[in-house]
């Protein structure tokens, strides 16, 4: 139950930051930004690992030629 608690807390003092962020400083409006573009990246990118194991995994996008010797005659 306490990281159920501490969960709902942050979750209470982001969602207040959220509400003030229409008055804050540039400052704090940039930083948000950039903390959002960030978050986001990292979703995005474990999005695209997730689609390229289940859909791409196993299968080898080019084979390899095996090149067999000559018999001589």
């Amino acid at each position: 139950m306490e990281a159920k608690q501490e969960f709902e807390s942050i979750l209470q003092r982001v969602w207040s930051k959220l509400q003030g962020l229409p008055q804050a400083a540039p400052l704090e409006s940039g930083a948000f930004s950039i903390l959002l573009l960030f978050i986001a990246t990292v979703l995005f990118l474990m999005l695209l690992s997730c689609f390229h194991c289940c859909c791409c995994g196993g299968k080898p996008k080019y084979q390899s030629s095996r090149v067999q010797p000559l018999e001589s005659v």
